[in-house]
């Protein structure tokens, strides 16, 4: 499970921001099901979703960009290098110091009963810095601190041994990361944590192909094609089933008669005749379905797009609902969907905000932060402006005053 994402100097974000999935201390109001997970004997509590609010091109979408650039430099930096290619992330660039500053990334999460704690820095093509520490998930445990690079030299623990052996013979370049290298070669601990990152699933509804190439090639498997047909029938959709002909996918839907009765099976290709909202709801149902069976982690940017929100909102309620989440499954998304705030679903530290200042940097904090009554209307208090993250408005009549003006002259 993630416990919390840091990062810095990232696209908008100018100041480190984090995401905690930590549960806090303070007495919650009462909601649907319990999205709390115990860690081990340690007394700390992981939520199982969390979600951003925030107006437009306030850095909503930034988080999950750092998310994704995060996830595959560490993965496949060592097998996309080329000597001099720039990483691919940009730091804060309104800003004369920042810009010529590196990014940071640091991750803690849980894998196979260890917290481990990994992340770097990365400026243009080349790593500033790297580190991996780990501990039990026991009380009191210890952090060893496995892995410390920076441009003074590399630390390995004594017991890491193919590490040792990496670092020593001077594999690594400036360019790539020690644990990308590590995996490669079939380090156990690198190849544990690059299967937990590869059970991170991180998408963008504003581009839907890889979501609908992934459905299409599971939808082969006869059981996950019965599930995601189910899957689409909840959402009471019209569809009687979902088929694949000569590659192609199709809906079936029933024709009645002058009395009401069924008559027969009409086929439609399914991307020409049904719905943006339907393809979409198609498209997310394998990686849903999967992330829960599997207990890995969704993390979705405009979760609500051409989405109905009693869709979205029992879609979020299967996360926190313990029948339908039994491996601690956790789903993270940005959304302007504010009915989701009213729906009684989250606690206030799963509920997050984003909100530039006047200089254009982002920043990110928690509904946790504010003083709130219990039973607090968090929809209506938001949209009022009492939490910030609202855009300011100006008065679109004057665009249309203005043309009138521009008229008589």
């Amino acid at each position: 499970m993630i416990i919390q994402f840091s990062f810095g100097n990232v696209l908008s974000f100018k100041e480190p921001a984090c995401l905690s999935m930590v549960a806090t201390s303070l007495k919650e109001p009462k909601v649907a099901n319990n999205p709390v997970i115990t860690v081990g004997d340690t007394g700390i509590g992981l939520l199982c979703s969390a979600a951003v609010f925030g107006a437009n091109a306030s850095g909503k979408s930034n988080i999950i960009k750092a998310f994704r650039f995060f996830k595959d430099f560490t993965v496949n930096s060592f097998g996309n290098a080329k000597a001099g290619r720039s990483a691919g992330i940009e730091n804060f660039r309104l800003n004369s110091e920042s810009i010529a500053e590196p990014s940071s990334f640091e991750l803690i999460f849980l894998c196979n009963e260890n917290r481990y704690r990994y992340g770097f820095e990365v400026l243009n093509s080349s790593v500033k810095m790297e580190w991996l520490y780990c501990k039990s998930i026991r009380k009191r445990a210890k952090e060893i601190e496995l892995l410390f690079r920076d441009e003074n030299g590399t630390r390995v623990h004594s017991s890491y041994d193919r590490m040792q052996d990496i670092v020593r013979k001077q594999y690594v370049r400036s360019d790539t990361l020690c644990l990308s290298l590590a995996a490669w070669l079939n380090d156990p601990t690198a190849v544990k944590i690059m299967q937990w990152m590869s059970d991170t699933a991180i998408l963008s509804c504003s581009d839907e192909k890889p979501m609908w190439d992934d459905a299409m090639q599971h939808f082969d498997d006869s059981r996950m094609r019965q599930r995601i047909v189910s899957f689409s029938r909840f959402a009471d959709l019209g569809i009687d089933s979902i088929k694949k002909i000569d590659d192609h996918l199709v809906s079936t839907h029933i024709q009645y008669d002058a009395d009401g009765k069924a008559a027969k099976e009409i086929i439609f290709p399914f991307t020409e005749n049904e719905s943006e909202g339907t393809i979409k709801y198609f498209g997310l149902a394998y990686p849903i379905i999967h992330t829960l069976d599997t207990g890995g982690r969704l993390i979705i940017d405009e979760f609500d797009s051409k989405l109905h929100p009693l869709l979205t909102s029992s879609i979020v309620g299967l996360f926190s609902s313990a029948e339908t989440n039994p491996h601690h499954a956790q789903l993270i998304f940005t959304t302007h969907d504010t009915a989701l705030l009213g729906a009684k679903l989250f606690r206030r530290d799963q509920v997050w905000f984003t909100e530039k200042d006047i200089y254009s940097a982002s920043s990110l904090y928690s509904l946790s932060e504010y003083k709130v009554r219990s039973g607090a209307a968090f929809e209506r208090d938001y949209l009022s402006g009492r939490y910030g993250a609202t855009p300011i408005l100006g008065d679109l009549t004057e665009v249309f005053t203005e043309r009138e003006n521009h008229d008589r002259n």
